[in-house]
């Protein structure tokens, strides 16, 4: 028995001895009870989850692994294989990165449509490329080249279903894959069993960076243009931000998580803008991928981040992600440089930064929702959540996946439980990006639940009351990114 990927080890236990429990207690059930629980099993079977794209597994696929280090050009060959495809698709992480890829194709007059879950833009009808997140990815239409950007993300617990699902079901010629070395291994495992090519181009980094062998010794005084400060909460974000320039006189811009995509680009933009007046950028692991930065120094100031129950290490991979900032090709910070406020957290940078690549293992998946809806008819009078639970404690994987967690999705579902829905629908609702830690945004799905369910006509003004000033305090910026949250809630279900 192995640890699952995203659950804590008493869930990894539970589900082991459950499975061993209805081994044992088989013999001695009633038929009826044991042909319903086989039938379960069977649907909630996912052992082969290339099966489920036919029409792909008909194609002679050729795979291209682009990878390399963050600033290594990797995402840029494969975009310009793309620009020269009859059709194509670039599937991104981030509704940032469908936007950016979107209005540089339609700039160099290659029409190019946008499909994210929260916008649709169609330049004509039959524009040959599409930008999309990857969860949106289109896998019903034949094209000759698929990009799938940040494939690594392939193993992420909550997302990388959608990653696994445009690996295996996009009906492409060529799928590109870029992003980082460590999902080499699984790439090609997974491949292996679609007998399907594989080639594999590395990348270097085109600028350097290095260490530095001092920390600024918890002098702010030390920060200097085109430094990047990285933080992991607005508190801190702001607290470095007010410190900065009252010390240094330096004009800080700002970009993390919370922030809209839009607003986050253009603090980017401001910030890489030398005659902007912004001279350094206090940021989040945010900056990790979906901004351009022309950043000199990235600052950590601390190497430590709150996981939603305690603080731990911020990991290898990420940490690697964000000191690959420091450094840009083509600008004036042609090397980089990497160091921390601390002195206590620098060797751990070192550390990280000279660490070997660490393989990917396991890629994610989620049961489509036909899967769902079988399953549910083997159980009419459970409710959503207790659907999706004994889905997880029934799931049977091969070694080279693992199935994504349902926490969220579970408790939006027992949320909206008593709002009659079909169960299409009902999982729309469920998947929805929804924020369970705001009870505005959990008070939002429930109203668009039950207008839907009424099927009752709803404008965003009905839903969304906004602020009819600029915020004054961190309370009014965190309802205004609530609020912002809520409208991106409403788009994406319209």
């Amino acid at each position: 028995m192995f640890l699952l990927i995203g659950y804590s080890l008493k869930e990894s236990l539970d589900k082991a001895i459950l499975s061993e429990f209805f081994t044992y207690a088989e013999p001695y059930l009633p038929e009826s009870i044991v042909d319903r629980f086989k039938s379960l099993i069977k649907i909630s079977d996912l052992r082969f989850p290339s099966e489920w794209f036919p029409d792909a597994r008909q194609m002679k696929r050729k795979i291209i692994l682009h990878v390399g280090p963050t600033n290594s050009g990797k995402t840029y060959r494969a975009l310009k294989r793309l620009e020269n495809a009859e059709s194509g698709i670039y599937c991104g992480p981030l509704r940032l990165l469908a936007h950016e890829i979107f209005e540089k194709m339609n700039e160099k007059g290659i029409p190019c449509n946008l499909l994210t879950g929260e916008e649709r833009k169609e330049v004509a009808p039959y524009a040959p490329l599409t930008s999309s997140t990857v969860e949106m990815a289109s896998l019903n239409k034949t094209m000759d080249v698929a990009v799938i950007d940040e494939i690594q993300m392939i193993a992420d617990p909550d997302r990388g279903w959608a990653w696994t699902q445009a690996l295996l079901g996009l009906k492409a010629k060529e799928i590109h894959l870029c992003g980082e070395a460590s999902a080499v291994p699984l790439v090609k495992k997974i491949c292996a069993t679609l007998d399907e090519e594989v080639e594999v181009n590395e990348y270097s980094r085109l600028t350097p960076y290095k260490v530095s062998s001092k920390s600024l010794m918890k002098d702010i005084g030390k920060i200097k243009k085109g430094d990047c400060v990285v933080a992991f909460s607005r508190r801190d974000i702001f607290k470095y931000k007010k410190e900065i320039e009252l010390t240094t006189g330096l004009r800080c811009a700002v970009a993390y998580g919370a922030l809209p995509p839009e607003t986050r680009a253009l603090q980017a933009k401001a910030f890489n803008d030398t005659n902007s007046g912004f001279d350094v950028l206090v940021a989040s692991d945010a900056i990790g991928m979906g901004l351009n930065l022309n950043i000199k120094r990235i600052v950590f100031s601390t190497v430590e981040k709150y996981d939603g129950k305690k603080f731990t290490f911020v990991s290898i991979p990420q940490l690697k992600q964000i000191a690959g900032r420091a450094g840009r090709f083509g600008t004036a910070y042609s090397e980089g440089e990497v160091t921390t406020l601390s002195p206590n957290d620098l060797s751990y940078v070192k550390e990280c930064v000279n660490s070997p690549i660490i393989p990917l293992e396991l890629a994610g998946l989620q049961p489509t929702v036909e899967i769902l809806e079988l399953f549910a008819l083997q159980m009419p009078d459970e409710k959503f959540s207790g659907l999706l639970q004994k889905f997880e404690d029934l799931a049977s994987l091969n070694g080279d996946y693992f199935l994504c967690n349902y926490k969220d999705q579970k408790t939006i579902a027992d949320y909206i439980e008593h709002i009659k829905l079909p169960l299409r629908d009902r999982y729309q609702f469920v998947t929805a990006p929804t924020n369970i830690r705001t009870k505005s945004s959990v008070e939002m799905i429930q109203k668009l639940a039950k207008k839907f369910s009424k099927n009752e006509t709803c404008a965003l003004d009905d839903v969304i009351e906004l602020p009819t000033t600029t915020p004054k305090s961190p309370d009014d910026l965190i309802n205004l990114e609530n609020n912002h949250k809520n409208i991106i809630l409403y788009m994406w279900l319209r």
